[in-house]
């Protein structure tokens, strides 16, 4: 089992343990790479399974996570990635701040009717976006719903899910194990939860994950499972309900209610709407809405964006084999900004050394700062004497990461934690070596990046890099006061040119 402060596959670090069960443990953990939180499921396979078999239920756990993926509905909890460390399988998800709707249950008592349709409603637009994408969740029960603190609704556990009916689990659910603790309760049993059909030994399927709603609707409303064997007790059920959850309970697949006949039926149970919220409301509460503000930098000629500013791509010009002590600074070239500045900009860049890292994260290397010193807490990280600046790099061994989409996620997470954000721009950007994005923004640290040595109070102005080539994610992060941005801009521009990253 992990530990507090230990990294996996030298990206997520974990932070503390969420809960346990008969799969293993959920952790709150961080992104080092994207510096977002993730919830971190680690996987332990029973100890008693055989090697073939072990690899037989890993493979089948990647495959499944990968496909999910590619899912991003505002009712979903997304999943970002799936990683084994040293044998074990781990599957990194979006961090809901939430409550399941088992514990809501447990805690508050069943739901009032319209609330418990309510939930449903948005788990079936999960359900329906998953099924037209190919993907069946295979796991639908109320320890997968999330109520989020935010107001959300998401379905949780895709990908991951494909271990409740594995038979490996499934023994050590019977009972209680030293590996995992307790029996769990009959609200999160996944077993509970299983459609007829699956108990005997058929897979995911949509029908399935219809009878996996109308059991959790049936759980919201009555505080325990249905009896798959007997049918479920649908006088127990409040009468509005009893259509919908009757209709989705049927044991033979064929008959079950079709989403469009049960989104409709559950649709005239909902309590009205609430009055819209502002804009600026709406922005604070779905952090999943990727509103970004940032740089569209651009190497060696390195524009800044402003609002309403543009870039022409084809003027950027492509970082080269260039010397970082040479006194050939293109100075006149962070001046080429779409949006002219009133007064040109004079500061004259810092001198700067390059950096190799020794193997085994050989193949890279970046100009930095003469006179800035590592910091003992990253081992790529500079700081300024003055302790005002800072420059960062990240580099993992992952592929396929959509520099852009990775930099909105992460703003989308950042905004709620900090003050006064104002995005300056966000864009994709030249690169000789692969695909890249910029993200230029200004803020003011709150509670939560106390630990991050940034003054509270006091206004900051960060530039971020995503580089993506065919065998590794690269990030530049530059930090420095908003006073002294401009003065340092050249130095900026100057370094990300010159970084290089790894070979494949």
């Amino acid at each position: 089992m992990g530990t507090p402060g230990q990294l996996i596959v030298r990206r997520y670090r974990l932070v503390r343990a969420l809960g346990q069960g008969t799969t293993g443990v959920v952790w709150e953990g961080r992104d080092t790479l994207l510096d977002r939180p993730v919830a971190v499921r680690e996987v332990l396979l029973p100890p008693w399974l055989r090697e073939g078999r072990r690899l037989e239920i890993t493979r089948r756990l990647a495959g499944e996570v990968r496909q999910a993926e590619r899912l991003r509905h505002p009712n979903i909890a997304a999943v970002y990635d799936y990683a084994e460390d040293e044998g074990i399988p781990y599957v990194v998800m979006e961090l809901v701040r939430s409550r399941s709707l088992d514990g809501v249950v447990a805690g508050d008592g069943p739901l009032p009717a319209p609330r418990a349709a309510a939930v449903a409603r948005q788990v079936l637009s999960a359900l329906a976006y998953a099924h037209a994408a190919g993907v069946r969740h295979g796991d639908v029960r109320p320890a997968n719903v999330l109520l989020g603190h935010d107001g959300r609704i998401l379905l949780a556990d895709f990908g991951a899910s494909v271990l409740a009916a594995d038979p490996a689990f499934a023994r050590e659910a019977a009972g209680r194990s030293p590996a995992h603790g307790a029996p769990v309760s009959a609200l999160r049993s996944a077993l509970a939860f299983l459609a007829p059909e699956r108990r005997d030994g058929v897979g995911p399927t949509r029908a399935a994950d219809l009878w996996g709603l109308g059991a959790t609707l049936y759980a919201a409303v009555t505080a325990r499972p249905p009896v798959a064997e007997r049918g479920a007790d649908l006088a127990s059920v409040p009468e509005a309900l009893r259509p919908v959850v009757g209709g989705l309970l049927a044991r033979d697949p064929r008959r079950r209610l079709d989403p469009e006949d049960a989104d409709r039926l559950l649709a005239e149970l909902e309590p009205p709407a609430e009055p819209p919220v502002t804009t600026r409301s709406r922005t604070r509460l779905v952090t999943g809405v990727a509103t970004a503000a940032v740089v569209a930098g651009a190497l060696g000629g390195w524009a800044v964006l402003r609002p309403g500013a543009t870039v022409d791509a084809a003027r950027i010009p492509l970082a080269g084999p260039l010397d970082p002590t040479s006194a050939q600074t293109s100075a006149a070239a962070l001046t080429s900004s779409a949006t002219p500045s009133p007064e040109p900009v004079r500061a004259a860049r810092l001198k700067l050394r390059w950096y190799r890292p020794s193997p085994p994260d050989h193949g890279w290397r970046a100009a930095v700062p003469r006179g800035w010193t590592r910091s003992p807490d990253s081992p790529y990280r500079w700081l300024d004497p003055a302790g005002d600046a800072r420059f960062e790099i990240e580099i993992t061994r992952q592929r396929g990461t959509d520099p852009l989409g990775s930099l909105r996620e992460a703003e989308a997470v950042l905004y709620p934690d900090v003050k006064a954000y104002r995005r300056l721009g966000l864009a994709s950007v030249s690169s000789e070596y692969g695909t890249a994005a910029d993200w230029e923004f200004t803020f003011r640290p709150g509670p939560s990046q106390a630990r991050t040595g940034l003054e509270r109070g006091v206004t900051y102005h960060q530039f971020r890099r995503v580089l993506s080539t065919e065998a590794t994610t690269s990030v530049l992060t530059w930090t420095t006061t908003a006073e002294d941005w401009e003065t340092l801009r050249p130095t900026l521009s100057r370094i990300v040119t010159l970084f290089t990253p790894p070979t494949a």
